[in-house]
This record gives C-alpha cells, structure tokens and sequence, in this order.
C-alpha cells in the first residue's frame, strides 16, 4: 500500500490534471469562438450590414453572437436583448399556435374557414372559390392568395391548386382563431408560446419594454408602426426567445407527437407559382405546415426567412440532430449572407433554401471573387477584371442581377462613385437593359449628377414604356432643374 503522503500527492496531482484539461478546454472554446466572431464580422462587413444577432445551437452547446450595431448610425450596440423585427419568421410561431388550438380540438385542419367566420371583408364577393380555404392550406401556402393584395385578396389560382407564398392567407387564419377563441393574437401567444416557453423578449404589438431595445428605436413614428398585429409579419423577438422557440418546436414540446411530425411532413411541393425555380432545387425544397422543409446530403432540416424589407431573418433546424441557427439584422442585405453563415456554423453543403428564396448571388462565389479583385484593383477596372477572370475560368459569366446587386450594396455603403462604375460596367454586358439603364441613372442621381441621371432613366423608359419609376423620376429630376 502507499504511504497516506503519496496518496495524497496522487489525488492532488489528478485534481490538477483534470483542472488543466478543463482550462485547456476553456480556451479551445474561447479561441473557437472569437475566431466564428471574426468570421462573422468579416461575412458582414462587405455588404454594409450594421450588426447581426445571432444563436447556433448543437445539442446541449449553446453559442450566442451579437455583433455591431443595432442599425447604420446607430451608437447602440447589438446586445442579447435588442429587439428585431421577426418578419416573416412571425408565422412559424403562430402556425405552431394553431397546431396547439389544433391538439386542443378547437380548430380542424380541413374545415373551411367560412364555417367559423361567416364572411371575411378582404375577399371579393363575387367569387365564390374562397369558400373551399382551409386552415391546412394556409399553413402550407396553397390558397391561391396572393402575398399580400389591394382592395380585395384576389385569388390568383383555384384554392389547393399549386403552391404560393402567402402573407393574406396568414391573416385570414388569425382573424379565425381570434374569432374562435376570444382573444387576440398576442393573447394567444403568451398564453401558447411565451410565458410557458419563457420567451420574455417577445410580443406581436409593441410594448413599453421595447422603448429600450428596440432596433429601430422608439419614436412615436416607430412605436405607432408596431401596433398592428399580424400573424404574417409583426413578431417582434431577439435571437435568444426565438431559440428557446425553435428549441421547443424540434424537441416537439408542447405537441402531440403525431402533430409535430404533421408539420415536418411534406404538404405541399413548393413549386412556386410563376416564379422561375430551378428544377434541381425544387427536388430538395417543399413546405409542411407552417415551415419549410429541406433535404440535403446532410439529413432533413426545417427553415423559414423574414423580409420586411431592412429588417431581415433567418432560421434553419435539424430536428434529428438539435441543432439550429437563428439569425437578425437590420439590413436590406441581410439574407445575401445566409450561405456564407451557414457554412461558418455547420459542415460545407448544399443549402437549398438559399437558391430557392433568390436573396443571395446566384454565382456567389465567382462574385466573391470578383468584388475582391475590385477592392484591389479599383472599380473603375472592372471591365479589365472581368476579362481577367474570364481567361482563368472559363465558365466565368457574371448574371446581370448579381452586379446590379453590387452596385446597390455599395451604393447603401455610401460607395457612390464605385456603384457608378459597377452600374456602367453592367450597361457594357447589357447594352439592351432597360433595368441596367434605370440603375445607373439611380447612381448618377446619389451622386448628384442630374442631367445624367436623366438621360440614363429616359432610355429606361425607352426600352421599357411600362418602366413607371423610371418615368416618375424623370418628372421628379426635371422639376427640379426649374
């Protein structure tokens, strides 16, 4: 046996051991960490995006990033507690709602909603199709209503025909559930979502909480902007609630174990209506209810994007692995980063939903590439540039909307002089463009270059008569001058 001393010794020497290797632990995962910070900053930075607010989590690995500022000009910076709008990501939390009055028995899937309702103000009278919308085709954006409408949501194709996105339908649901039940929409989602998930940060109208938090601040103009509720578009959330959310939502908490897997099944093909899908893409993408579905060579994930125009959003969760992303920014550029993020956070692959929602480059790398050599060489030898590259990859053939793209993000960025060159860059590739015509004539107008300005929107209108932006802006420049 060993002296009492020695074992002593021994015990101390494994006590330090392990505290060694738990340091050393430490700071792999602080080291991990700054350098996906890095990272992060480095995704963002081009585009012009202020800050971004970000949560990754892997199992029982939880990661929270917040970076920048809360908006461009702003002094605040992006903490865990600012307030972004959710956009469209507003849905999922409210399709989760009624997938609960659904376990609940209140609602059926597959009664028409004019059973409950009675009449509804936003359809048009004289079409009697709108009566065969159920619960289930909202949920999976089979209506046949628009995004949004004008006067009436006039259906754009015969109910549960085909695929296509809709912000109206959302709203019919709410304004049934809020019928059905007596209260109103954020009602419900305290009482569904928030308090019992503990999603303390988040409301679908405003609330003197935010006057601190909010990203786009608190002024009277803001405030009475966020009054509205609207299933579709008014969530108001940081990062961390809508987690614990997406948390919830793949671990199936709070749903019957057959209404989860309800949601994750596919309900409709997602082959969106009149919108130019390639066809590989449609293979991986559809929609369940509520969600959005992707296969790819890693498993199956749900996903869903926010735009409400500045403010952009993004999620994606692998239910069988519990892992998932959630991201908010304050930026019309926000959704051309998804990939590049992605892949910070998770293995290289294919993220379908990227190349079917259309934000981002469509030759994203090639673009990359491009954009890097005009950081070095200048933009006004972009032309040079292109011949460059050409000569090194020969399918190098830059899509017109990807520069036009560019113009636009540096233009944001207050580049004005490059955008300018980027515009004209995009004239020589498209002499026949009206669009490349009327984006040029925007650049000369931020610079202040009216007469060019006009010339340029004038054959706009030339080469597109129905180009009526282009047309206001003429009158617009010309009154000016008197």
């Amino acid at each position: 046996m060993l002296p009492a001393t020695n074992k002593r010794l021994e015990r101390q020497w494994y006590s330090m051991k392990k505290a060694f290797i738990a340091l050393a632990l430490l700071l792999v995962c602080i080291q991990a960490f700054a350098q996906q910070q890095e990272k992060l900053i480095d995704i963002i930075k081009p585009y012009g995006i202020p800050g971004i607010q970000l949560v990754c989590i892997k199992g029982n690995k939880i990661q929270n990033f917040n970076i920048g500022f809360r908006s461009k000009g702003s002094d605040k910076r992006v903490t865990s507690n600012t307030v972004f709008e959710a956009a469209s990501l507003s849905k999922c939390v409210f399709s989760y709602i009624v997938m609960r009055l659904y376990d609940h028995g209140q609602i059926s899937l597959d009664t028409p909603l004019m059973h409950y309702m009675g009449s509804y103000d936003r359809f048009d009278p004289k079409d009697p199709r709108y009566v065969k919308i159920t619960a289930r085709m909202v949920l999976r954006h089979t209506t046949g209503l628009p995004n949004w409408g004008g006067k009436y949501a006039e259906l754009i194709f015969t109910p549960d025909s085909t695929f296509s996105y809709s912000g109206e339908g959302f709203q019919y649901l709410q304004h049934t559930v809020e019928k059905l039940t007596g209260k109103s929409l954020n009602e419900l989602a305290q009482q569904e979502v928030f308090t019992p998930l503990g999603m303390t940060n988040s409301s679908y109208t405003w609330t003197s909480k935010f006057d601190t938090l909010a990203a786009f601040g608190s002024s009277p103009e803001a405030v009475n902007n966020h009054k509205n509720q609207m299933a579709a578009a008014s969530l108001l959330t940081c990062a961390r609630d809508y987690a614990i959310f997406l948390q919830a939502l793949i671990s199936g908490k709070g749903l019957k174990p057959e209404t989860q897997k309800m949601m994750f099944t596919t309900q409709s093909n997602a082959d969106w209506y009149k919108h130019n899908i390639d066809a590989e893409t449609k293979k991986h993408i559809s929609w369940g209810l509520g969600v959005g579905l992707q296969e790819n060579e890693t498993g199956k994930w749900i996903w869903h994007w926010g735009d409400n125009g500045d403010f952009k959003a993004f999620y994606i969760a692998n239910p069988e692995k519990k892992e998932l992303l959630v991201y908010f920014t304050y930026s019309t550029w926000g959704l051309h980063v998804t990939t590049d993020i992605l892949n910070t956070f998770f293995s290289k692959q294919t993220w379908w939903p990227c190349l079917w929602t259309g934000y981002q480059f469509h030759e994203l790398e090639r673009m990359k590439a491009f954009w890097a050599n005009l950081d070095k060489q200048g933009y006004n030898h972009a032309t040079e540039i292109d011949k460059e590259m050409k000569q090194k990859d020969s399918g190098f053939n830059l899509p017109e909307d990807d520069v036009n793209d560019l113009g636009f993000i540096l233009m944001r960025d207050e580049k004005k002089k490059e955008a300018v060159e980027i515009f004209k860059y995009n004239l020589d590739l498209h002499p026949g463009s009206a669009n490349a015509y009327d984006s040029l004539a925007e650049g000369y107008d931020a610079l202040g270059d009216k007469e060019s300005a006009i010339k340029n929107f004038k054959k706009a209108v030339e080469l597109n008569p129905k180009n009526t932006y282009a047309a206001e802006q003429i009158k617009k420049l010309e009154e000016a001058k008197k």
